[in-house]
């Protein structure tokens, strides 16, 4: 199942406001395999950390996504492998 870029915007969202209310404490990417994005390039821990991905529409709708993320809500950009994907991942370290 894949989201729009509306529906994902509401995940995202959600999640913040449910686990910490500051954009600025999470980070976002976009990513053809979201779970290596998270937990091997960002070394997100799947246990400790807050996290989540969602499969967008299109590599559109995921840049879409990530730049009102980054942009308008000031999250910040996470590395990723450099290839573009359709899947956007968001994720909160808990130290």
């Amino acid at each position: 199942m894949t989201y729009s870029v509306q529906q994902i915007k509401f995940e995202l969202i959600s999640y913040v406001k449910e686990f910490g209310g500051d954009f600025r404490e999470w980070s976002v990417g976009v990513a053809d395999d979201a779970p290596k994005a998270l937990f091997e390039i960002n070394e997100v821990d799947p246990v400790r950390d807050i996290w989540l991905w969602k499969p967008a529409v299109s590599a559109a709708a995921a840049k879409l996504v990530h730049a009102w993320m980054t942009g308008r809500q000031r999250a910040n950009s996470a590395p990723t492998s450099g290839a573009a994907g359709a899947s956007v991942f968001m994720f909160k370290k808990t130290n």
